[in-house]
């Protein structure tokens, strides 16, 4: 076994050793803090790292209810939170825990997902992606905005330092508004808010002045120029009105906060053309509507343009989101501030909720519901005041219904789907899980001490370095053409000093 294998098993084997149940609740709550029937079970993930269950009675103030909570403090060195889909391109939509162990087969021994729940939602075709020929109407909208579904993230994401797409535009459907968003800089800092994104796009041959761009992987939406990058979806699905630019570069570019990229234009498709195919280390850009067709109608094939990426967060809070590396996207925000928010709607709703407490740390909250019986969801309205009873200071609702999913590590080093889905199986049982587009991740970082190379001696035949160096396959792989507060310290304690000299802390 080499030293990365050794490594690996004796982090697991700290983490495994000190994974137990324990009727103690992390948080500062007990069974005490609700009026009603309540069970309060919580085991440790990792020191430092609980899971705490939720149970309360039909007889309680919010119901019958089961809700889970992961609770850690994202600061710590050795610790990484990651917002990341499961597939090639951002439309791809994946259930979390295959997203996790792809995540676990990617990154080696470099990081061991711990805990992850679903994040954003995405533009669904019975009310955002309006697809052609489908007669949808939302809202009052009944226009076609795509030729087949587009499951695109709705608000603002990025993954591990790259911008996967700016926030929401009113331009795909205008009484949506702007959605909110929760970052995490590489420190482990958060931030709850409405950034803004600047996309402009400089035609460098021309010398002409710079013009702006809508949005960054938003549906092709009418009155709005749109930009495509290789992240976001294998083709653009716009209408027959479209006229298109293809951009390609000479380089694996990489979009990031203040980012400026250069590309050449290769093909230009008109109104009728067919719509260009993505791939790797290409830009689409796609116009609608005569008013913005004719801003971009001058550009050639052969010309250079230059589009640059700006990320605001306004006065206040713009120093922090400059430094935001992970950011997904959410709505309705229900604590602000360590008060609970006004929030009318009495749906009852399963969904996983994001946030930060008022000492920094992040919670993970999944709430199942819509199943008589077992839970029935807790209603919208009275989820900000349960939600500062556990303590949040500020968070928000990421998708819910049957997307709403926690996943969580075993003892045995594989991941467990922690709560119970509204979605059915086929036999019409509840559980399923279901697919979404994209899910955030908390891991331990595995990193070893340099370790000497081998004599001749010890090694007396030349062996190859079976060091992992593949890229992320999601730019790679691109197709298409034209709670326990006392754990069994012990045991934890033991495999840790053996390990000492193999793991170490991250270094700022």
């Amino acid at each position: 076994m080499n030293i990365k294998k050794i490594l690996t098993v004796l982090l697991c084997a700290v983490i495994f050793a000190s994974m137990t149940s324990i009727g103690v609740f992390a948080l500062d709550i007990d069974e005490n803090s609700f009026k009603g029937e309540a069970r309060i079970s919580s085991r440790t993930l990792y020191e430092g790292i609980t899971e705490t269950h939720i149970s309360f009675g039909a007889d309680s103030k919010y119901g019958e209810q089961e809700i889970w909570v992961v609770e850690f403090d994202p600061t710590r060195e050795d610790l990484a939170v990651d917002v990341t889909c499961g597939g090639e391109y951002a439309v791809n939509l994946k259930t979390v825990k295959s997203t996790v162990e792809k995540f676990k087969e990617e990154n080696g021994e470099g990081k061991v997902p711990i805990a992850a729940i679903n994040g954003d939602l995405w533009m669904v075709s019975y009310a955002h992606a309006r697809i052609e020929g489908s007669g949808t109407s939302y809202g009052g909208y009944s226009d076609p905005v795509v030729t087949h579904s587009m499951t695109l993230p709705r608000g603002l994401n990025i993954y591990n330092g790259e911008i996967i797409c700016s926030p929401h535009s009113s331009a795909e459907t205008p009484l949506e508004g702007a959605f909110d968003c929760f970052g995490i800089t590489a420190d482990g800092r958060t931030i709850l808010g409405t950034p803004t994104m600047k996309i402009n796009c400089k035609n460098l041959t021309q010398g002409t002045d710079a013009f702006k761009i809508t949005g960054l992987n938003r549906l092709p939406a009418n009155k709005a120029i749109m930009l495509y990058s290789d992240r976001g979806a294998p083709d653009t699905a716009s209408l027959d009105d479209a006229y298109e630019l293809v951009i390609d570069c000479d380089h694996d570019y990489k979009i990031t906060q203040n980012s400026s990229i250069k590309g050449t234009v290769t093909a230009i498709c008109k109104p009728g053309d067919e719509n260009p195919k993505m791939k790797p280390n290409r830009f689409i850009m796609t116009a609608r509507g005569a008013k913005y067709i004719s801003t971009v109608s001058d550009i050639k094939i052969g010309d250079e343009l230059e589009f640059s990426f700006e990320l605001s967060g306004g006065k206040k809070d713009n120093d922090i989101w400059q430094e935001v590396v992970n950011a997904v996207g959410g709505h309705m925000i229900l604590v602000k501030n360590g008060k609970a928010q006004s929030v009318g709607d009495g749906t009852r709703y399963p969904t996983s909720i994001i946030g930060n407490t008022k000492d920094g740390k992040i919670l993970f909250t999944t709430m199942d519901g819509r199943q008589p019986g077992y839970a029935t969801g807790m209603k919208i309205s009275d989820m900000p005041k349960f939600l500062v009873e556990l303590g949040y200071e500020n968070c928000f609702l990421l998708d819910g219904g049957g997307s709403a999913t926690m996943v969580n590590i075993n003892e045995e080093g594989g991941y467990d789907l922690i709560n119970h889905p509204c979605d059915k199986f086929e036999d019409g049982t509840y559980g399923a899980p279901r697919t979404v587009v994209n899910s955030i991740i908390l891991s331990v970082i595995n990193e070893a001490e340099p370790t000497e190379e081998p004599t001749p001696e010890e090694t007396p035949s030349p062996q190859s370095n079976e060091a992992s160096t593949a890229k992320h396959s999601d730019t790679a792989n691109n197709k298409g053409c034209g709670g326990m507060t006392g754990f069994t310290a012990v045991p934890a304690a033991v495999i840790a000093l053996a390990a000492v000299s193999l793991i170490r802390r991250k270094e700022h």
